[in-house]
């Protein structure tokens, strides 16, 4: 007797899949295009997982060259830059003054370039900078035009586009050409915001950190073939520098308000903050950990995702 399933019998299902088997793909099938071209790049076990040197290499950045944008005392880019450095890469930190940069290249033994990237030639000139390039973190970026959109300004509007993706733009397109030069695949990664998957900081600011998240997986299709993979972070509240003047009076608020005369958040976002489930905010390192793990071979086969380091900031 014929055995079914779902009534259809064994048999015609066991032809059914020879047939798909047997039939030719389309020479522009993406799953054959990207095996084919990667497949040299794909790395390859060395040894059992439970074997502690494995992992150890896997985590490494000895021999890897990094780009970081957005490097300044007390900000996120440090932490990436410093995390980065101390996994053995070699880094080229950059941002649009030197608040600092100077000085953590020194302490890092990276290179401190000054370069405004929402202009293509400075960005190009810093990508060139160096001897390679097989991690970009793109870090640059702004939340200084932020508030409800009656209280914007197109200027502001246009600043927030610049300064938060037109600089992920300029910076990857330049880093993807070394990297394809180079034939060695390599790791873009980045860094938006929780702001970009939430409402929260205003209308200018939350689209454009929204816009880095799609750029993000348009660019991971774009780049695939080439095994270069492209992958974002939206940081939750992080204490950094900035922050921190704006606390202390150093700064002038960033939304000032009746309800908050300190203009650090929106009242939604105030709750949020005031609520994390890990009970503090991130730090720097934290976010810098995660790019770590972007960045080497532990995540070989990611590509194209957001990872909220947040604290579970998105669960509120």
């Amino acid at each position: 007797m014929t055995r079914s399933r779902l009534g259809r019998s064994m048999p015609a299902v066991k032809h059914q899949r020879a047939a798909m088997r047997s039939r030719p793909r389309s020479s522009g099938s993406c799953a054959k295009r990207w095996v084919a071209t990667t497949s040299s790049l794909v790395p390859t076990r060395r040894g059992p997982m439970t074997d502690r040197a494995h992992i150890e290499q896997l985590w490494s950045l000895d021999g890897k060259h990094a780009v970081v944008t957005g490097v300044s005392t007390g900000s996120i880019g440090e932490g990436i830059a410093r995390t980065l450095a101390a996994a053995g890469a070699k880094v080229v930190v950059t941002d649009i003054r030197d608040n600092g940069l100077s000085a953590i290249a020194n302490d890092i033994g990276g290179t401190a370039v000054v370069a405004d990237l929402t202009k293509e030639d400075e960005t190009n000139w810093v990508i060139a900078s160096g001897p390679a390039v097989d991690v970009l973190v793109n870090n640059a970026g702004s939340y200084f035009d932020v508030g409800p959109i009656l209280k914007q300004s197109p200027d502001s509007w246009r600043r927030a586009m610049d300064n938060n993706i037109t600089t992920c733009y300029n910076a990857s397109r330049a880093a993807a050409r070394r990297m394809v030069d180079a034939g060695k695949g390599g790791s873009i990664i980045n860094i938006s915001s929780v702001d970009g998957l939430l409402p929260c900081m205003g209308t200018g600011y939350d689209t454009a950190k929204a816009a880095v998240i799609q750029f993000t997986r348009s660019l991971a299709v774009d780049l695939a073939p080439h095994y270069i993979r492209v992958n974002n972070i939206a940081p939750g509240a992080v204490m950094v520098e900035t922050l921190r003047k704006m606390q202390t009076g150093e700064l002038p608020p960033l939304w000032p308000s009746e309800t908050e005369p300190t203009g650090l958040m929106n009242p939604i976002t105030k709750i949020r903050s005031a609520n994390i489930p890990l009970g503090r905010r991130g730090t720097p390192d934290d976010i810098g950990n995660a790019v770590l793990f972007l960045a080497s071979e532990m995540s070989s086969y990611v590509t194209g995702v957001t990872l909220p380091v947040d604290g579970g900031w998105l669960l509120i």
